[in-house]
């Protein structure tokens, strides 16, 4: 898997937006591989980024398929602090962007894929926003995700305490309230805003 993703990338010129002037070195990339589903695997990529260059990114960009922009503006980004809830988002363009690409039309019809994605996708994270309830989490489990897999793989690695508390939690009640210590994660939206907006 490692090596596939790897490979796509390098592929697509790392998905920059001037692909003829690679500033990407290939001996820096690295991958997330324990992310079991596409909200995991944006928060395991923040912790690895830190793990790897000893800062937090100030900027991420996703790339993904293209049926997934909406799940990852509306419910990932907000739902780890890289922007706020509402429509101040689109004043965070700076901080966040999704580089989305569908599958072939003869593969998975567009319908399909939109149909899917009510349902399997945005429908379900849009009530569960960090994963925990049956439909989800059942769904990492049948991946290889396990509960305390998160203790094994993060609890060494000096992270900061509320980095913990959001890998950790449960959603609060009724599963479904935003963390409530967004605004105080190390990557937020409220630190490290040194772009002008307009």
């Amino acid at each position: 898997m490692y090596s596939k993703i790897q490979n796509l990338a390098r592929d697509n010129d790392y998905f920059q937006d001037t692909p003829t002037i690679s500033t990407i070195d290939p001996s820096r990339v690295i991958a997330e591989t324990n992310a079991t589903d596409s909200y995991q695997n944006l928060l395991f990529s923040l912790i690895k980024f830190r793990v790897y260059t000893g800062v937090y990114p100030q900027r991420v960009t996703v790339v993904t398929h293209e049926f997934k922009r909406a799940r990852f503006m509306q419910c990932h980004f907000p739902a780890v602090g890289l922007v706020p809830l509402g429509p101040e988002q689109e004043n965070y363009t700076h901080k966040v962007a999704v580089i989305g690409t569908n599958p072939p039309v003869e593969v998975t019809s567009p319908e399909s894929l939109t149909r899917g994605e009510a349902v399997n996708g945005i429908g379900l994270w849009r009530e569960d926003l960090y994963g925990v309830n049956a439909d989800l989490a059942g769904k990492r489990a049948r991946r290889g995700w396990s509960p305390g897999m998160e203790n094994d793989i993060f609890s060494h690695l000096g992270l900061e305490d509320v980095t913990l508390d959001l890998i950790r939690y449960d959603g609060g009640g009724h599963c479904n309230k935003w963390f409530p210590k967004r605004e105080s994660l190390p990557w937020s939206y409220t630190r490290h805003d040194t772009t002008e907006r307009p």
